[in-house]
């Protein structure tokens, strides 16, 4: 209290007086209104007669002298620019980073600290958020850390009482004690250097609050301008998760911090805001290299005691438990920068202990327990360089060309970095004790080793730093002290030695075991040097002969290449140097060789280069061709045109020579246009005399062969055209295509050729490519106007340049195919005795008068006697004239009709054919006109459909017409002319069933033509064109042709035409495919192939093996490969599909197919949900309407969704991400969308409403914050109290019982009210919280009375129901004491009872769930039982039986022999590895097993993976030999389709067998989900049917899939010796056996705990409890009447209600 003392005096009226401050300023009006802020309460003003009289006695004047603010916001400026001139950011960080180490250190766990830099401008940036996971702070120490300068040593925590003054922390490794928050400065001053505002928010371990405080710049400046107290500020006490006083607008990325702190337990977040633009562009553009920094300042934190030595191999004892996480936000796009400070690999620490080999430890030990850890490492110099780390991040300053002499390691720099408590002290180094200093004199170890060394001192705190961390106040003077004690520790033990010798002694191991130096061998002198610029280094220089390197030898003489030099040179070394006096053999870091440039015939030149830049690595072999080959360059490495001689020059020439070897011709001209091959030679030539050699050795030449091919294909000819040329006769037309220069070249693979005539159809079946194309089968249909006629074919090839060409062809008639007679009237009058002159035409196919030899046409009239015969020849005009003599009847009585019967001998004179029949035939002839009809079973006549053609073959031709197929016409036989022996011919259909057809021609003696030739030949079946190379005739007078080879053409049987003279011979061939080199699309889609994506192929792609030629190779080499894809991991837009295969090594290419994968308009990947985001919800309202709409890959919305996948889910509180809590399950909402949902919001607080879309393609959500709030209106309808020690709460809430009246204004009236007239206690008087009775107030003793709590709300809206409390007054101290005691006693009593209840109903449940587990288990083994019965098993006797019994049982049974398969299975339980085919299934019955397995023979083996990446693993371990199928590339369909004798669930007829589908027989015991995907049966089994017998099949007819499977008890040893013994499915029943002793040792266990636990309930001791639980229940009844227990609750009046 200040106490005043006023003292009263008094002025005349006349008595004049001024009023000044203590600097005699008057105060007047003017100077009044101008210092009215400044004249305060307590300001001294002196009241004198003038301004100037004199002070009659001394006055005090009261001052403040706070410091200014500007103390605390430039604070870190001050600190952190007086760094030696380096970037400070880093360190600022450093000292936030101090405080989080600090608060985390008692975590048990991970100690994690956050950096995240949000430069996102949208969200409220920038900004600087520090966070960590330690204790936090209560509201007192975030107020003890607002305060500057308050160190941990002063500070009050006010968290336990005992807690009054500061521990140090125990010893640990390295000062690693996280103990590095100490003078209540280094936070202040880095929030301020970073920016401008800072808001601290922390929420302690154990609290459920959070504290909140803000400190910034701008409020400084606003307090000051206001005159308020400046250092004063308010911490905000919220709930978690409270972010209402978060500006949205400004910062945005707060409201996620906040939302983060429900899920912690405590945390400390400091969050930097007004950044200053210069500290965000370092922070963006040097993200690098400010981390790196803080990797280094924490490195032993990070890593451990031992640092982070990637070469460690042994255990580390000390493992970091610390995480620092580093995170840097931009604006979108630029993805977010994430590093962990772990995994910085490039601080300097790092590379100090990666680069070292050695360590040295030591301990230095002070006054005031202050020591000192330390270690020295050593890093060796290594072959050509040392191993002393460089910073990355130093600039660079090194000349190539400048003479360095002594490259030391270190250099001038300090050996030692400090640290203090683990942390880097930046700023402070050691650069060396005595014992570890550089001698003056060289001893036993080289003086370059003492800049091998580096080293690390930790100090603990007993040394004194700076406030900013970054300097030592008194480290080395301390270290330096006499009284300091230095000792080595070796394996963890100190060890008081001479720490000098020990350290030499190290030394010197590490120089002698690690550095890998140059050994100076052969010493001759020391010479002076004059080309070294400086003089003083210009000698002496050491001559040796030789020097040893790196385990090599390089000696005087020897040739060399140089490396990193410009330009880079070889030559022989001449000497070696080495600066300084030395003799004898020395060891040296480096030096310089003397070479001699080779060839010396062009270089006159000695060089002088280090020994570092010697090519190790090239071999002798290289040099010496690298000098052969040495072109002529001159000192600036460009070429030269004269050589340089003594005294003067030759002139060089180049002399250039191109052969082409095809005629070694010497040309002398570029125009390189004829194929071949060629050779272009360069020589360089002296000028005068042409002399290609200079000093015995040969100038530099260059040669280079080439060859020149043909190109691409722009012009095609025409080729000879066979003559004659028929109507209707196949000819060919060969093309022969040529390159720009006209060279005959290979035509495009995709060639369509259009053939044209005015007046002609022409049609052709195919293209043959070879080394000339050739058009096939080109027929020529129309009519001809007359003989010899000269028609013109235009061919027309698109795509080439030149397109077209034009060939002249003369068209004869076809063979003959209509006799035509006339005149053509059906009856013709003849006069006896006059010719009948029928004139006859023979017809080709198109109308056109045709000639044939042997051609002749005979008519006979029929219908008197003696009628006249007449016979025409035509075989040379086609046509002529019958009957032209007059016909002579002899008796004609009236009208004769006559028939003229017209036909070509030998047409009509049809011969049947029986089976095997022998004919005898002229030799040399031809037999034509053969035709055929096919019958069938029942001897009826089939058709002739072109199906049917393809599928008949004859032996005596391979050139068969389709169509004359067809008509049942067969090619023409060409009868030998050998007659010394029988031909055989043969006409075969080939189909599920063979039909034959032979017969045999003989000829007989007299009708034999012709000789025999007998040939041997030697054949090479590769294609179909023949080439006859020549034969040779020996002395048995066989002739022997060989060097017979096809070059082109389709597959199949061939003929040889041996030919000599007029005699012929042939012989039938097989033509088979070549090697395989190509992989051709058997039906080539449209490109681009469209593909939906997600969906697979329309139809598989087909390729086949070809050869050449492009025939499918035989089966033993064929590949025919049905690929159908799944394109869902394909992204959209077009693909490349590239097929290619191997062959003995070599690889076979094959086409690319062009994709273009689409999006389905029908797969819904998004739901577009639409509401009214701007309505408020209150607890009972509507939810708005949604409109839902399941959006397609295409963008469009899908018209196909079925409304049961839509739910909606509504659950309080928060989720992570779009998921909701694993707790809530059920939906509120699940089926057809209405336009309105109606429902109540049932809570007040936070709500989600989760909509999301669930069906086999899609999964998507959408989620919906929504508060329960009473903002407008709302309705209260009851008081809630609650009881808290002796304080009485009263909270007002809604009809849901939700806590509401936020912004309501009112009072809470408090009456008591009796029962009846009885008289009422009264209160003390006045309005206070306290509610407490008068002394001697009257009322009743032991009455009862209500408090009655009425609101008054000033909102007259606003109706609350008031709250009546029940109690019983007693004005009898005694009494009340009696009650009091009861009341306690009736406490104990109640919770006793509760106690007993619990333990009776925990025994209750548990013996209701120890019967359903009984009841489950028996269930379990009677299933089992009846499926081991329904597998042939009797288990009769599994029902009485013991335990032991029962297993003895099952035992037997398991040891029947069982159909198991014996496939080894070595990947089965790899990882994404379901197991090879044949375990994945098992099969009930053997017979269906069998005939199964043999179905799939080949893939039983195949092993079935889930992955693609898995099965290529598998299928590069066994190096290929392994199938493999990944289930993610099998396309799968859901097939439901039944039976095909069932329609509509109706049977259409009743089966003879039992079929069914065999993915139904097929029994899946693991991977049930994989498996029963239909993935695998889809892939091995499609749509299969197993029938019970063979008779079955015919009931289903063509109704069946292609593929079926039947068997039958008769047909079963075929299938079984066609399958073998192991490659079967195994059987269900040893499963059932294994899952049945398991069944029956669980119902075995589980019937033994619940007999046991019904023997503890009807033991001793529970009837014991269950008397006591009876009696003090008795006891608790008695009580109760006892107190009069008729009221619900009794209160304490002196309780504070708050509401």
């Amino acid at each position: 209290m200040v106490l005043f003392r006023f003292q009263e005096f008094s002025l005349s009226a006349n008595e004049t007086f001024v009023i000044s401050t203590t600097d005699r300023r008057e105060i007047d009006s003017e100077l009044y209104s101008k210092s009215s802020k400044s004249l305060v309460d307590g300001k001294t003003l002196h009241l004198l007669k003038s301004v100037d009289q004199e002070l009659t006695a001394a006055t005090q004047e009261r001052i403040e002298f706070l410091p200014h603010y500007h103390t605390l916001v430039q604070c870190g400026m001050y600190e952190y620019y007086a760094s030696e001139g380096q970037k400070a950011l880093p360190y600022a960080f450093a000292e936030l980073i101090d405080n989080a180490l600090s608060a985390t250190a008692r975590n048990t766990g991970i100690r994690r600290i956050e950096i995240r830099l949000l430069f996102d401008e949208s969200q409220g940036g920038p900004a600087v958020v520090v966070m960590d996971n330690g204790c936090g702070m209560t509201s007192k120490q975030l107020n003890n850390w607002a305060v500057y300068r308050l160190s941990k040593f002063i500070r009050e925590n006010c968290i336990k009482s005992e807690e009054t003054g500061y521990v140090r922390p125990d010893p640990v490794p390295r000062s690693l004690n996280s103990d590095i928050s100490y003078f209540g400065v280094g936070g202040k001053q880095a929030v301020f250097y970073i920016g401008q505002s800072v808001r601290m928010i922390s929420k302690p371990a154990g609290s459920p609050d959070v504290h909140e405080f803000v400190m910034s710049k701008e409020d400084f400046e606003r307090k000051e301008m206001n005159r308020e107290d400046i250092y004063t500020g308010f911490i905000r006490n919220r709930k978690p998760a409270d972010c209402s006083h978060v500006s949205e607008s400004e910062e945005q990325f707060l409201q996620s911090i906040v939302m983060e702190e429900k899920e912690k337990q405590s945390f400390t977040a400091v969050i930097i805001t007004g950044v200053q633009q210069e500290h965000v562009t370092f922070l963006k553009h040097n993200f690098s290299l400010w981390t790196r920094e803080l990797a280094h300042t924490y490195h032993y934190y990070i890593h451990g005691v031992h640092g982070n030595d990637q070469r460690e191999t042994r255990k580390n004892d000390h493992v970091s438990n610390i995480d620092i996480q580093i995170s840097l936000v931009e604006r979108s796009p630029r993805i977010p920068s994430m590093l962990n400070l772990r995994e910085v690999d490039n601080d300097m620490q790092t590379l100090y202990i990666n680069s070292s080999f050695s360590t040295f430890e030591f301990k230095a030990i002070g006054a005031r327990d202050s020591f000192v850890e330390g270690l020295i490492r050593y890093h060796p110099f290594l072959y050509d360089q040392e191993t002393y780390p460089v910073d990355p991040y130093a600039l660079e300053d090194e000349d190539e060309d400048c003479l360095i002499l002594n490259s030391e390691a270190r250099g001038k720099r300090p050996v030692f970095e400090c640290f203090w408590n683990g942390r880097l002290i930046p700023y402070t180094t050691v650069s060396e004790f005595e014992w570890c200093a550089r001698p003056k004199k060289v001893g036993a170890v080289p003086l370059e080793c003492y800049n091998r060394i580096s080293g690390v001192l930790f100090a603990n705190d007993r040394f004194q730093v700076s406030t900013n961390k970054l300097t030592f106040m008194d480290l080395e003077l301390q270290l330096r002290d006499n009284n300091t004690i230095f000792t080595r520790v070796h394996n963890g033990q100190e060890l008081r030695v001479n720490i000098q010798r020990e350290f030499t002694n190290w030394l010197k191991e590490c120089h002698e075991r690690f550095d890998k130096q140059v050994m100076f061998q052969g010493f001759k002198g020391s010479m002076t040097r004059t080309d070294v610029p400086t003089k003083r280094q210009q000698s002496p220089w050491a001559v040796f002969q030789a020097i040893k390197w790196d385990g090599k030898t390089y000696k005087k003489g020897q040739c060399v290449k140089s490396v990193k030099t410009n330009p880079v040179f070889v030559g022989s070394i001449v000497h070696f140097l080495l600066y300084g006096e030395h003799e004898g053999d020395v060891y040296a870091t480096g030096g310089y060789v003397q070479i001699a440039l080779e060839p010396k015939e062009l270089y006159d030149e000695v060089r002088i280069i280090p020994i570092s830049k010697i090519d190790r690595l090239a071999a002798a072999a290289t040099i010496k061709k690298k000098i052969e080959d040495e072109l002529i360059l001159n000192k600036k490495g460009d070429p030269v045109s004269r050589l340089p001689v003594a005294g003067t020059t030759k002139k060089l020439l180049i002399e250039l020579k191109v052969i082409w070897h095809c005629e070694l011709h010497l040309l002398h001209y570029w125009n390189l246009s004829k194929l071949g091959k060629y050779t272009l030679h360069l020589q360089t030539m002296l000028g005068d005399n042409s002399a290609s050699e200079w000093a015995g050795k040969r100038l530099p030449y260059y040669t280079l062969n080439f060859s020149i091919k043909e190109g691409e294909a722009i012009s095609f000819v025409l080729g000879v055209i066979s003559s004659p040329v028929h109507f209707g006769v196949p000819f060919s037309i060969p093309l022969d295509f040529r390159d720009e220069f006209d060279y005959p070249t290979q035509p495009p693979c995709d060639i369509k050729p259009q053939l044209e005539c005015s007046s002609l159809e022409l049609s052709y079946e195919r293209i043959i490519f070879g080394t000339t194309c050739v058009i096939k089968n080109v027929r020529a249909k129309g009519k001809m106007s007359h003989q010899n006629k000269m028609y013109t074919v235009k061919v027309h090839i698109p795509g080439l340049k030149q397109d077209s060409q034009s060939l002249q062809i003369v068209l004869q008639p076809g063979p003959p195919h209509t006799l035509v007679v006339f005149p053509d009237g059906d009856v013709l009058s003849v006069e006896n005795r006059t010719p009948a002159n029928f004139r006859v035409e023979i017809h080709d196919e198109y109308q056109n008068i045709t000639t044939h030899p042997k051609l002749s046409v005979r008519c006979q009239l029929l219908g008197a006697p003696d009628l006249p015969v007449d016979v025409v020849d035509c075989s040379n005009t086609g046509s002529g004239v019958l009957l032209t003599k007059p016909l002579l009847l002899k008796t004609v009585n009236a009208e004769q009709i006559l028939t003229a019967k017209f036909n070509i001998p030998g047409s009509e004179d049809v011969m049947v054919l029986q089976n095997g029949e022998r004919i005898d035939w002229t030799a040399g002839d031809t037999l034509g006109n053969l035709r055929f009809r096919l019958y069938d079973e029942g001897n009826r006549l089939v058709s002739l459909r072109p199906k049917l053609t393809t599928k008949i073959k004859v032996n005596w031709t391979a050139d068969i017409n389709a169509e004359e197929l067809s008509q049942g016409k067969l090619p023409a036989l060409s009868v030998p002319s050998q007659a010394q022996r029988e031909h055989f011919y043969l006409v075969s259909f080939h189909d599920k069933h063979t039909v034959n057809f032979s017969f045999i021609i003989y000829l007989s003696c007299s009708k034999k033509r012709g000789y025999k030739l007998q040939g041997v030949y030697t054949v090479k079946p590769h294609s179909v064109c023949i080439y006859v190379y020549g034969f040779s005739q020996a002395s048995s007078g066989l002739l022997s042709v060989c060097g017979v080879r096809f070059v082109g053409g389709s597959l199949g049987p061939r003929e040889l035409c041996f030919k000599y003279q007029d005699m012929k011979e042939f012989v039938r061939i097989e033509v088979t495919a070549g090697p395989p080199v190509l992989i051709k699309l058997l039906n080539e889609p449209e490109m681009p192939l469209q593909v939906v994506n997600g969906q697979g192929l329309d139809a598989p792609l087909v390729v086949l093996l070809c050869d050449e030629w492009g025939n499918p190779s035989p089966d033993h080499l064929s590949l025919s490969l049905s690929l159908s894809l799944n394109f869902s991991f394909f992204c959209r837009g077009e693909h490349q599909l590239e097929f290619w295969g191997s062959f003995s090594r070599n690889r076979i290419p094959g086409p690319v197919v062009k994709l273009n994968v689409i999006p389905d308009p029908n797969k819904p990947v998004e739901l577009s949900i639409e509401y009214d985001s701007a309505a408020t919800l209150c607890a009972g309202d509507i939810f708005p309407v949604f409109t839902v709409v399941v959006m397609s890959e295409e963008g469009t919305p899908v018209r196909t969704v079925c409304p049961a996948y839509l739910s909606m889910l509504l659950w309080k509180g928060t989720a992570s991400g779009l998921n909701p809590p694993s707790t809530v399950s059920h939906p509120i909402y699940h089926g057809e969308f209405q336009s309105l949902l109606e429902m109540e919001m049932m809570v007040a607080c936070l709500h989600h409403l989760y909509l999301f879309f669930i069906s086999a393609d899609l999964f998507a959500a959408f989620m919906l914050c929504i508060s329960a709030q009473c903002t407008f209106f709302p309705v209260i309808s009851e008081f809630s109290i609650t009881f808290r020690s002796n304080t009485l709460f009263l909270t007002l809430q809604d009809q849901y019982s939700n806590a509401a009246g936020e912004g309501l204004d009112g009072k809470v009236i408090v009456t008591v009210k009796g029962t009846g007239d009885v008289v009422l206690p009264l209160f003390e008087n006045g309005e206070t919280s306290d509610l407490a009775l008068l002394e001697n107030s009257p009322g009743v003793d032991g009455a009862e009375y209500i408090l009655q709590f009425n609101p008054e709300i000033r909102q007259t809206s606003v109706t609350i129901a008031a709250y009546s409390l029940p109690f019983r007054f007693c004005n009898d101290v005694e009494h009340q004491k009696v009650i009091v005691t009861l009341s306690k006693k009736k406490d104990r009593l109640s919770q006793t009872v509760l106690i007993y209840r619990d333990v009776f109903e925990t025994s209750k449940q548990l013996k209701s769930e120890l019967e359903c587990q009984v009841q489950d288990a028996t269930l379990k083994l009677n299933e089992l039982k009846a499926e081991l019965q329904k597998s042939g098993f009797d288990v009769s006797e599994l029902t009485t039986v013991s335990l032991l019994l029962f297993k003895a049982i099952l035992t037997k049974m398991e040891n029947q022999p069982q159909r198991k398969c014996s496939i080894p299975d070595p990947f089965k339980g790899s990882p994404k590895v379901l197991g090879k085919v044949g375990h994945l299934a098992q099969v009930e019955d053997d017979d269906a097993a069998k005939v199964i397995s043999w179905h799939i023979l080949g893939d039983m083996d195949c092993v079935v993976t889930e992955t693609t990446s898995a099965a290529k693993r598998i299928f590069d371990d066994t190096q290929g030999r392994q199938q493999v199928i990944p289930l993610e590339t099998v396309f799968w369909r859901p097939n439901d389709r039944p039976l095909p004798h069932i329609r509509n669930g109706m049977f259409l007829f009743q089966p003879i067998g039992n079929p069914v589908f065999v993915k139904d027989i097929l029994i899946f015991p693991e991977h049930v989900e994989s498996c029963n995907k239909g993935k695998l049966r889809a892939q091995n089994l499609p749509e299969s049917i197993c029938v019970f017998n063979t008779v079955s099949l015919l009931c289903f007819g063509c109704q069946l899939t292609p593929r079926m499977i039947s068997y039958s008890r008769n047909t079963m040893c075929l299938f079984i010796l066609m399958a073998g013994n192991c490659l079967v499915f195994g059987c269900v029943c040893a499963e059932l056996l294994q899952q049945c002793r398991v069944a029956m040792q669980k119902a075995s266990d589980v019937r033994s705990d619940y007999n046991s636990h019904l023997e503890h309930l009807q033991s001793p001791e529970m009837k014991q409890k269950q008397q006591e639980l009876q009696q003090q229940e008795q006891e608790l009844r008695d009580l109760e009447g006892s107190l009069g227990m008729c009221f619900r609750q009794c209160c304490f009046l002196n309780a504070k209600p708050d509401f």
